[in-house]
């Protein structure tokens, strides 16, 4: 090409930009937030002091319509903040992408998943703070997403049923999962969800559903490897629930003291120790949460990472819990390193630890059954929850208790 022609072709070229960056303000309303120093051009995260800025090269991207090339490449960067463990850089980030391709579903599952799991104290306890914001970005994932199985039943298994034991939430965003073509697994979770609830009988059905859909893509294909294995699951899974339904019938005719006890000792300023008892067979865990007088969960419209830093909330549930061996409990906490995850500027405090049987192990479910109907307490029967029978014993505290 001669050199003439190339000249004309950069001044056209040249001339062609203010009519690409016209149109791309036309066809992209949004162009304006992904400008240096504006909107997400300049961030300034809510989880530290540092600001995240959209490089100027990247801006340009956007200006002239290559958003999702841009979101790939700050996802690349993301990245790069998890190895390092700049974890605080990383929701601006994943926030700015998701602006940029709201399709990058990938995003919102691990976005979401490091708000809930990731931000957590120096004994690797998560922020409870931080479980609404997580919810709130995948359910906009979902909006933004509202065919793909995966957001559903991340928000559903990661977050509502292994994170907050909230299995009717679990339930329902499994079945929306289920509407979206999803892989075998999701129909067998709905099963345990639907256990988890007490409804046993439902649960049974939805086992001899996952096998006949097993059966039924066995009936095209008999070497379906995927199929096999999920009758076989099914199959384990719906004996098993049988021969408890039978074995726990008469659990309610006489119930058993679980004779519960939980105290909370003082060991130094910002450091105590919980300790107790309760008449159940090891493996089962006492759920226990710390928090403000006043701490209510955050109500979200929409997402965002601000969060009352002044709150405080120390939450021990689900896996969490502390497990009960040879029929006592106990563990010592030390939040003095923990200054920024539990301030406690309020003057009181609720301390609050119970024994919740639907989120109990298959050993002590054989006592307490399903929904505690097995169980009953001289002092502490929470039956507050409708259908469930719980221990729970709550103590005031005041900030001098604690620190």
């Amino acid at each position: 090409m001669k050199l003439s022609t190339r000249i004309t072709l950069a001044v056209i070229a040249v001339l062609l930009i203010p009519a690409v960056v016209g149109l791309q303000k036309t066809i992209d309303p949004a162009r304006k937030q992904f400008q240096p120093g504006r909107g997400v051009g300049s961030v300034m995260t809510d989880v530290g002091s540092s600001p995240v800025v959209l490089p100027s090269q990247f801006v340009a991207g956007t200006v002239i319509g290559l958003q999702e090339v841009v979101a790939g490449l700050l996802w690349v960067r993301t990245d790069e903040f998890f190895h390092s463990g700049n974890y605080e850089a990383i929701v601006p980030m994943v926030r700015m992408i998701t602006w940029l391709d709201p399709h990058m579903v990938d995003v919102y599952s691990v976005g979401a998943w490091h708000l809930d799991y990731n931000f957590v104290d120096s004994g690797q306890r998560a922020d409870h703070r931080y479980f609404v914001p997580a919810v709130k970005f995948l359910e906009e994932g979902i909006a933004n997403n509202p065919t793909i199985f995966d957001l559903y039943f991340d928000l559903a298994f990661v977050h509502y049923y292994l994170k907050a034991g909230d299995f009717v939430k679990a339930e329902k965003y499994m079945r929306q999962a289920a509407k979206h073509n999803p892989p075998t697994y999701v129909y067998r979770e709905i099963a345990h969800a639907l256990e988890k609830q007490g409804r046993v009988d439902d649960a049974i059905k939805q086992w001899h559903n996952c096998i006949d859909m097993g059966n039924a893509a066995l009936a095209i294909n008999p070497k379906d490897t995927g199929a096999i294995n999920h009758v076989e699951v099914s199959k384990r899974n719906l004996d098993s629930t049988l021969i408890r339904k039978v074995e726990r019938a008469g659990l309610a005719s006489h119930p058993k003291d679980m004779e519960f006890e939980a105290n909370f000792k003082r060991l130094g300023p910002r450091q105590f120790l919980i300790s107790g008892k309760m008449n159940v067979p090891d493996g089962a865990r006492v759920f226990l949460t710390l928090t403000d007088e006043s701490y209510k969960e955050p109500t979200l419209k929409n997402f965002s990472w601000n969060v009352d830093m002044d709150a405080t909330a120390l939450w021990e549930t689900q896996i969490h819990g502390i497990s009960i061996n040879k029929g006592e409990f106990h563990r010592k906490y030390d939040l003095s390193k923990d200054m920024k995850q539990y301030p406690f500027k309020k003057d009181k405090y609720i301390l609050t630890m119970w024994f919740d049987p639907r989120c109990a192990p298959i050993a002590a479910q054989d006592v307490t059954g399903w929904m505690g109907e097995g169980i009953t307490d001289k002092r502490y029967l929470d039956t507050s929850v409708p259908g469930v029978r719980m221990v729970k014993k709550v103590i005031t505290l005041s900030r001098r208790d604690i620190l």
